[in-house]
């Protein structure tokens, strides 16, 4: 009876193993359950008739979890690596102290608890116990010091944004002291560039590549794959997949047709165009989100014409936002004026009284008006003898290229000459200021919070600040903005920001994006975030 049992056992165990996302806690052994005991110092009785006693050790388990084949951006995981570093967090390898839920709100991860000073200056973070980095080693208060750190002394938006004077470390309570009042700093907290890596195990290079997620990164093949073993000791529970591998998606019609043969299990970036091809298709299904991402042009305020506030509000009114959200993403984008989401306190079309609408007869109107005529008849305009020449640059995230050819056609009607230029990336190009138009795309939320957007890409020397806008009111609110710790007269000096900003016309909002994952129908712990941030998880497999 005593060997039935056991059976019986066993064979419940290896089915319960089989189920996709039957993680364990990590307090626990994977897998495991008490077996039968016939040893006499536990109460047990011999076997009869001299038959050997039954085992005491469970029978070895086969793991049944499988593979999960995602196609995604491949880079590197380091959260110090540049200017975002996403893939850490994207690819399950990295986590951060706290992370945003599905509406934008700051939610504590790997924190237990956390306080902050009357002054507003020291916050007590308490960390939760136990929690290892793929290493083994303790994700303790020393550890994330050392993280947070590193990343500052290497990246200077982190550096900017978190605002750390000093940290102190003392087991699982990490004290940390900042220049100045930062009310924003869990939200800071949550950007990927705050993933927590194991410093006492840096590549020989001196790159990160152990966090504390669910999955560990075990071969990086540049522009190609990244292949992660599961990481059975992740504290939230086994990961529902054994291995994941990330594919790039450098050819989206190659991505797209790739899933449809089942080569991928999922995808993430693939054209608009090919949103139908999955989208109530048998056999798959899609994730999709509403997100902060703005699709926007970026004009050279230290170029001639595209310094000039009148020439841009031109350009402007040549932007047809409602066909670009509805034609050019495939009805994914919300035309926009302002910078921020209208669901948000502080974003919304009635900031921008100042924008103008589309209207192409009074665009060619108002450059008539300040000087910009075909004075010598070659179809092109001129001012002052000078013809009205510009260079569009752009990168190659979907619905880029093909705002830029729309941009592109719309100037050339209005008379001028206009080039287009897809690079990899647009941001060395930028910073050095050698174009006139950069048509871009950015999250303008990456914290929750509109003050890393505003202090990156207005102040007066911001990182993203790649049209080299400067405005003396638009620096001191945002100043004050940076110490309000009041909600709703953060979102009122918000507000006032970019109503000036747009007022001006010194960056063209067109369309906030809706971003989507397609992938087969069996797929399951796979949600795209509002933050373009979170796409593996432990719970990812394919049933």
């Amino acid at each position: 009876m005593k060997k039935v049992i056991a059976l019986l056992l066993v064979l419940v165990l290896v089915l319960g193993l089989a189920a996709c996302g039957s993680g364990t806690s990590s307090n626990d052994t994977p897998g495991a359950a008490p077996a039968a005991d016939a040893s006499p110092s536990s109460g047990g009785a011999p076997a009869s008739d001299g038959a050997p006693a039954a085992s005491s050790e469970p029978a070895p388990q086969e793991d049944t979890r499988g593979t999960f084949v995602f196609g995604d951006y491949v880079g590197s995981v380091d959260p110090a690596s540049g200017a975002y570093a996403w893939v850490g967090i994207r690819t399950g390898v990295m986590e951060s102290l706290f992370k945003f839920d599905e509406n934008l709100n700051v939610r504590k991860n790997l924190v237990d608890d956390y306080s902050i000073s009357d002054d507003g200056m020291t916050w007590i973070i308490v960390l939760k116990d136990g929690i290892t980095f793929q290493s083994g080693n303790a994700c303790d208060a020393e550890a994330v010091k050392a993280s947070l750190e590193r990343t500052c002394s290497m990246q200077a938006r982190a550096d900017g944004e978190l605002k750390i004077a000093s940290m102190e470390a003392d087991g699982l309570t990490l004290k940390v002291t900042t220049r100045e009042p930062n009310p924003a700093l869990p939200n800071c907290m949550c950007d990927p560039y705050s993933g927590i890596v194991d410093v006492k195990s840096l590549e020989a290079d001196g790159s990160a590549v152990i966090g504390t997620g669910p999955f560990k990164l075990v071969e990086y093949v540049e522009n190609e794959r990244m292949e992660l073993d599961a990481y059975d000791g992740y504290w939230q529970g086994m990961p529902a997949s054994k291995h994941v591998t990330i594919r790039s998606i450098g050819d989206l019609d190659s991505s797209s047709l790739a899933l449809q043969k089942g080569e991928l299990d999922a995808c993430y970036g693939l054209s608009y165009d090919a949103r139908d091809l999955f989208d109530g298709v048998g056999g798959f299904k899609i994730s999709q989100a509403a997100t902060s991402r703005v699709y926007k042009i970026y004009f050279n305020h230290e170029h001639e014409f595209t310094g000039d506030p009148n020439f841009r509000k031109a350009v402007c009114m040549a932007v047809d936002r409602v066909n670009y959200a509805a034609v050019l993403v495939n009805g994914a984008g919300t035309a926009t004026k302002s910078t921020f989401p209208a669901a948000t306190a502080f974003g919304g079309d009635e900031l921008a009284p100042n924008v103008p609408d589309f209207d192409m007869e009074g665009a060619k109107a108002l450059l008539a008006e300040n000087g910009y005529v075909d004075s010598d008849g070659d179809g092109i305009l001129d001012k002052d003898g000078k013809p009205v020449s510009l260079q569009i640059i752009t990168y190659g995230r979907t619905g880029l290229p093909q705002s830029s050819q729309a941009l592109q056609s719309a100037l050339r009607q209005l008379g001028m000459d206009v080039s287009f230029e897809q690079l990899d990336s647009t941001e060395e190009r930028a910073n050095a200021g050698a174009y006139d138009l950069s048509v871009y795309a950015e999250v303008t939320l990456p914290t929750g919070d509109p003050y890393s957007y505003i202090m990156n890409n207005y102040k007066t020397g911001g990182t993203q600040n790649f049209g080299k806008f400067s405005d003396p009111q638009v620096d001191r609110l945002a100043d004050e903005l940076a110490a309000e710790f009041d909600s709703a007269k953060r979102a009122e000096l918000a507000r006032e920001i970019d109503t000036l900003v747009l007022a001006e016309n010194h960056v063209c909002n067109m369309y906030h994006l809706n971003m989507y994952m397609a992938m087969k129908d069996t797929v399951e712990g796979l949600v795209q975030s509002p933050v373009d941030y979170y796409h593996i998880t432990y719970l990812t497999c394919v049933k």
